[in-house]
């Protein structure tokens, strides 16, 4: 019992930690999507089966959410080994025997890679969700009452607290805000700019392009449009999968849905 007791708390553990691991293209947690179908834990080995929408899914794609479920479940603790297993898929074999023996992209698929194995393709993406996410808070902070002018002059030690639960603690023009549901917004926001290369200086300019440029008051609009795009594409695109998974394995629309032993 108190062995049962101790695996199902490490499987827990699992599971949260695969909820850190996105789809790269629509920028949402695997365990969210419902992609993870089971985790299994056996002393320190884990076991993730994971499932898609189709079975035409990019191997690309699909080697990146198994790679880094994988990576996501080593720094568990307790966990030495992972064996992931990709079913349905016309690559199930390749990948999950390439990326449960810890193999790169090129590896597994020799030839198939975009010249940095699938760095390219992961930076592309992280971009993407920079641009979506930096949309969704830019947007909100406006219908806030910010100005053009206040929001691309807000600096990162303007952002006081993006974790308070009474919401997101903003400083602006040497005022404190506390904007009623932006924090989980900030938090999304920034964790993407750190991914695309941006560092944590305070008196860096919160708001910018991909590359790192100022945005303009008089610019923040065209800005936005451009973005906007990519975030009803990203969004677009997350409803059709989550459907498409929901008819292929009948699946009631919740989350996840799946067992944990």
């Amino acid at each position: 019992m108190i062995q049962m007791a101790e695996s199902a708390s490490i499987e827990g553990a699992v599971l949260s930690a695969l909820r850190a691991v996105n789809d790269p293209e629509l920028d949402e947690s695997l365990v969210e999507l419902g992609f993870v179908d089971s985790v299994r834990v056996d002393g320190d080995c884990a076991e993730i089966v994971l499932r898609l929408p189709t079975f035409w899914c990019a191997p690309n794609f699909a080697y990146l959410m198994a790679h880094d479920a994988r990576e996501e479940t080593l720094h568990v603790e307790g966990i030495r080994k992972v064996r992931v297993l990709l079913k349905d898929h016309m690559c199930s074999d390749e990948i999950s025997t390439g990326v449960s023996a810890g193999h790169t992209f090129t590896q597994v698929f020799p030839g198939q890679a975009d010249g940095d194995d699938v760095g390219e393709l992961r930076a592309l993406f992280r971009g993407k969700a920079f641009g979506m996410r930096q949309e969704q808070l830019v947007r909100f902070l406006l219908q806030a009452g910010l100005t053009a002018q206040e929001v691309v002059g807000l600096r990162g030690r303007d952002v006081l607290n993006a974790s308070d639960p009474d919401g997101l603690r903003l400083e602006v023009n040497g005022v404190e805000r506390v904007l009623r549901g932006g924090a989980p917004l900030a938090r999304a926001y920034i964790e993407r700019r750190q991914r695309v290369g941006f560092d944590s200086d305070v008196d860096a300019p919160l708001i910018t392009s991909l590359e790192g440029a100022r945005i303009t008051a008089e610019d923040l609009e065209a800005h936005l449009q451009r973005t906007r795009r990519q975030r009803i594409s990203m969004a677009f695109n997350a409803m059709m999968c989550r459907g498409l998974l929901e008819t292929r394995y009948s699946l009631d629309g919740k989350e996840g849905g799946f067992p944990t032993r």
